[in-house]
């Protein structure tokens, strides 16, 4: 089994609407050691899509950053994405993925008549989001992992929150 621990930036906040920009992952062994190179895909924006101002703020990525970086034609980025994802005993791994990544994908690959589902059962694959064990861990074992809260002093388990209060490297 391998893990493959990936995140998309999009143009927005609607998995059904918006589109990935950008695709980043990095496939590793079951003692998480890396066994590929990372991944960092780009996909060029078709002419009527444009980026919602919010979402250009967070990832800080242009129409022009992507078609700058080598981008492609969504059609040949969600190939790229299906066959790494098509990895025989993948276990596909995001933060928040299940709510928001992986219905982009599922989206993205119907759009590109790619089988929208078969990457998450096929071949022995599987997923998992961190988000719900990073839940767990906060209510059953919350010792050893510092938990931020926001401005409101609520809690939260916002990545950049968690990686930041936990002095780990959150960068693109």
């Amino acid at each position: 089994m391998s893990f493959l621990f990936y995140d998309f930036e999009t143009t927005g906040a609607d998995p059904r609407c918006d589109r990935p920009i950008q695709f980043a992952a990095l496939r590793t062994n079951e003692a998480l050691e890396p066994i590929a190179p990372p991944i960092t895909l780009y996909a060029t924006l078709s002419p009527e899509v444009l980026p919602h101002p919010q979402a250009v703020l967070i990832t800080g990525i242009l129409p022009q950053t992507s078609a700058n970086a080598g981008g492609t034609p969504e059609a040949e980025f969600a190939a790229r994405i299906h066959r790494e994802m098509m990895v025989p005993d993948t276990c596909a791994v995001g933060f928040n993925s299940l709510r928001f990544d992986a219905e982009l994908m599922r989206f993205m690959f119907w759009r590109n008549l790619r089988d929208p589902y078969a990457h998450e059962w096929k071949n022995g694959n599987s997923r998992w989001d961190v988000l719900d064990a990073a839940r767990a861990f906060r209510l059953l074992r919350p010792d050893g992992i510092f938990w931020p809260t926001d401005e409101a002093g609520k809690p939260t388990l916002r990545l950049t929150a968690l990686t930041e209060a936990n002095g780990i490297s959150h960068d693109n």
